[in-house]
């Protein structure tokens, strides 16, 4: 593993390695996100961010409208380019640092998302646009060395994510545990089907809340029918943990 890039500021430490032809992110020590090309899917936790997009794309009649709170080093972006390919991307970022690398050396720039350096909080508050078909809340900061939510799914946060998401949308969202996800508000706040998805040597538990009709028979279509991935790329997704909670 080489380091290609370090920054020390006040903020912390930032560094770019590369892994083979992955690419990826480390801020403070912390693994923050890892793209490879040639493997979109690559078995991490990111993979599983942007796999529950296929709850929708099986019955996309248009380019899905994508909002990442949390950009990092912008791998799910380039994931979700590859399963969702006429996606549009909204992406919002508290540290310009991780754009500026996520612009640099993960190839997320403006002619792929629009990028916002902001707070994620105020910014959603804020936000009168037109509604998303798939949120991702990956919001986390550091503590002691160790990765944890920067905002409490509570009910007021869980209305807002719910506010700008499309009536069949789908929001996503990273927990530190199960138990995370269980207290979670969004448990309640409306959705048809809920799902738990996990990978092996990650505790992280990603909620998948589909609020139209994709259920895991139209998931597992879209994946068969999915005109970007091989075998090998279709494995992993399959790979994956997913457990129907509501």
């Amino acid at each position: 593993m080489a380091v290609i890039f370090e920054l020390q500021n006040d903020d912390g430490n930032y560094q770019i390695r590369t892994a083979g032809q992955a690419i990826r992110l480390y801020t403070n020590g912390v693994f923050h996100s890892q793209w490879n090309a040639c493997r979109p899917l690559s078995g991490a936790v990111w993979d599983l961010l942007a796999l529950p997009v296929l709850y929708l794309t099986a019955a996309e009649t248009r380019p899905l409208r994508v909002l990442v709170l949390g950009v990092g080093g912008g791998a799910v972006i380039r994931q979700l380019q590859t399963l969702a390919p006429r996606a549009s991307f909204v992406g919002v970022e508290l540290d310009p640092v991780h754009l500026r690398l996520a612009r640099e050396y993960f190839g997320v720039d403006e002619r792929c998302a629009q990028l916002h350096c902001d707070n994620a909080v105020g910014w959603l508050k804020n936000y009168q646009g037109p509604r998303f078909d798939y949120v991702i809340d990956d919001l986390f900061m550091h503590r002691n060395g160790e990765p944890e939510r920067a905002v409490a799914v509570d009910k007021s946060w869980a209305a807002q994510l719910r506010r700008v998401t499309a009536k069949d949308g789908v929001i996503i969202a990273n927990y530190c545990s199960k138990r995370e996800l269980a207290d979670s508000a969004l448990m309640s706040a409306g959705a048809k089907r809920v799902y738990r998805w996990s990978q092996s040597g990650y505790v992280n538990a990603i909620g998948a809340f589909v609020y139209g009709k994709g259920d895991a028979a139209s998931w597992r279509r879209a994946l068969s029918e999915h005109g970007q991935l091989d075998k090998a790329q279709r494995d992993v997704a399959l790979d994956a943990n997913r457990l129907l909670l509501k």
